[in-house]
């Protein structure tokens, strides 16, 4: 077998031609030629992937936490709303404990409403210059035997439900009736707020009360009371005279 004329070596030579002047020689070492073309490009692409993931981790630790939507289903919402009732139960029942255990007031300075038939509450605030609600869009509707004084409740505090009961009396020339009409058998004990129509309102409330009665004389008018949750007197309206017969 021949053997090669050279051995490898190693070291790489270059010779470089720029006529007129004479040629130069260079000698390379084969290491540093690998280490210019390989080792540093490596180097510095593992330097420059390592400082990028570096810095991108610092902006992903100091990012907000995004917040995904909430969806409910029918269920929660159900869930929702018992849970906000509960609430507003337990804070009802914290008022009125506080109510009772405190002796029996009036706001200073206003003077308490006559309250026609109705058994005035322990510990009742009178609240009506609050005016927590209001009322409007009255009509009256009439039958042969049945009248019915329709209005809407009004939510001054859209943000905050107000519960409570609404006591309505028909005054006539034949006498007076109470809605709801089961109040009419406690007039000679006196009525209970409590016994009056139950409400919660956040904006409006239609309200229509009835009176199974058939009217005589000229005239009718109606007074509404309306306490809150607690007993609170919240508001008194007495109505405009409605001739009997016409058109609401």
């Amino acid at each position: 077998m021949k053997e090669a004329i050279q051995q490898p070596g190693g070291e790489v030579s270059i010779v470089i031609y720029d006529a007129p002047l004479p040629p130069r020689y260079f000698r390379f070492s084969k290491k540093f030629i690998r280490t210019l073309f390989v080792t540093v490009p490596v180097t510095f692409t593992i330097l420059s992937g390592a400082l990028f993931l570096w810095g991108l981790g610092t902006r992903v630790s100091r990012a907000p936490v995004p917040t995904m939507p909430e969806v409910l289903t029918e269920k929660d919402s159900e869930v929702l709303s018992l849970k906000n009732e509960v609430e507003s139960l337990k804070k009802s029942n914290e008022d009125l404990t506080t109510k009772l255990s405190s002796a029996p007031a009036t706001a200073a300075g206003a003077e308490e409403p006559f309250l026609l038939s109705i058994k005035r509450p322990y510990g009742m605030q009178n609240l009506i210059n609050e005016k927590r609600v209001s009322l409007d869009q009255f009509s009256l509707e009439q039958d042969n035997n049945k009248v019915s004084l329709k209005f809407q409740i009004i939510s001054s505090r859209p943000e905050n439900k107000v519960m409570g009961h609404v006591l309505v009396f028909m005054i006539s020339e034949s006498g007076m009736m109470a809605y709801p009409k089961e109040s009419n058998a406690m007039f000679s004990e006196g009525i209970k707020y409590s016994e009056g129509e139950p409400f919660s309102v956040s904006r409006l409330r239609p309200t229509n009360a009835e009176f199974l009665h058939r009217l005589v004389g000229e005239s009718v008018k109606f007074v509404i009371y309306i306490f809150s949750r607690e007993g609170d007197l919240l508001l008194v309206k007495e109505t405009e005279s409605y001739k009997v017969g016409a058109k609401g």
